[in-house]
């Protein structure tokens, strides 16, 4: 069987992991060949949702650059030799984690050009529920564009926008007997997201294959690679309302597990997540999932069931009896640059696929 890190770089080869796009198509076909090597009975959930789907381009100074509309915000036709131009963007309730809603002020029917802000200058990103916004579009642009903006290049942009009703599938697989089991033991992570997303979803996946082979040989498991996970993370939720009332424990591999943030010169950029293991359960940690995580140099929070406290699909889950979960750092985070050779590493990733799988395996001892 391949070695850990090549998971990463077949997933990241595979393309740009959108919801609903055949790349996504694509990489749930390769998940699931991956889950049968390993001896899981796999099926895909299909999951229905209202499909965003553009054309689009912008050009600075007569050079076209790379752009990505404000998902949602917006539908229909417009084009502009003078679109309005917004120097340093940040979607309304981003932040590093977040999903935003609509703008506040808007103008429907108009298009704006938006360099997103980022102290490293990236196309930066945040994700997005899929309903309608307010109707004004945005063609987002690597931040260090916003200096051409500010200054009054010449800039033109057009979009052609729409929604289309689309199904995706979560990747379901059960390792031992799970049929009949009212404690099922999960383990999740996402595997959609904006670009390739190497380290972001890439090394999440990776860990997550090891992670459900191992603990398969304790006790059934059940694995889910969610589906939707930048468009509110839908995949998830559908899959929340099947099995939560069967669920003992929740193992949430989360992002950027395999990236090294340490390692990295950009460690003040803004589009990172924060390296933490959280645990809720009714049972204190005894020191044993810690010390795991500390292995890593990641520390262990238990924030109890405080939704606000807890990041990615794992927020679903606080009504089960116990979640695990573990997010890495990646200053390329939503952004373009996010590849095997850039933001992870092979080292990371196998440290910390053997760090979650002891702190797993004493979960469920306890």
């Amino acid at each position: 069987m391949a070695g850990l890190f090549s998971r990463v770089e077949e997933y990241a080869a595979l393309g740009i992991h959108r919801t609903g796009t055949p790349t996504q198509a694509a990489t749930a076909e390769w998940l699931a060949d991956r889950l049968a090597e390993r001896g899981g009975a796999v099926e895909m959930q299909p999951v229905s949702f209202e499909r965003y789907v553009a054309e689009w381009s912008v050009s600075i100074d007569g050079n076209e650059v790379e752009a990505l509309p404000l998902f949602y915000e917006a539908v229909g036709a417009a084009s502009s030799d003078d679109p309005a131009r917004w120097a340093a963007f940040d979607p309304p309730g981003a932040g590093p984690m977040g999903t935003t809603g609509a703008l506040d002020e808007a103008e429907p029917g108009t298009l704006a050009v938006a360099a997103t802000r980022n102290l490293s200058g990236f196309l930066s990103v945040s994700n997005r529920t899929p309903s309608l916004g307010s109707g004004q579009h945005v063609l987002q642009v690597a931040g260090h564009h916003g200096a051409a903006l500010a200054g009054g290049a010449s800039l033109v942009a057009s979009i052609d926008a729409r929604l289309e009703p689309a199904t995706c599938p979560n990747v379901i697989a059960r390792f031992g007997d799970v049929g009949s089991s009212d404690e099922l033991t999960i383990v999740t992570t996402p595997i959609s997201g904006w670009f390739q997303c190497a380290g972001e979803r890439g090394t999440g996946v990776a860990v997550a294959l090891q992670l459900a082979e191992q603990l398969a040989a304790q006790t059934p498991v059940l694995f889910l690679g969610a589906t939707g996970h930048e468009l509110g993370a839908f995949g998830g939720v559908e899959f929340h309302s099947t099995y939560a009332s069967r669920t003992r424990a929740l193992i949430h591999v989360g992002a950027n597990v395999g990236c090294d943030w340490e390692a990295t010169s950009d460690r003040e950029a803004p589009n990172h997540s924060y390296m933490s293991a959280r645990l809720a359960s009714d049972s204190p940690d005894d020191g044993v999932i810690a010390a795991a995580f500390a292995a890593i140099g990641g520390a262990l929070d238990e924030p109890g069931r405080d939704r606000s406290k807890w990041f990615g699909e794992a927020a679903e889950w606080l009504d089960v009896p116990v979640v695990l979960s573990y997010l890495g750092q990646n200053p390329w985070f939503h952004a373009p640059q996010d590849l095997p050779t850039v933001s992870c590493t092979a080292e990371r990733t196998e440290a910390v696929a053997d760090a979650f799988t002891n702190a797993a395996l004493a979960l469920l001892r306890r």
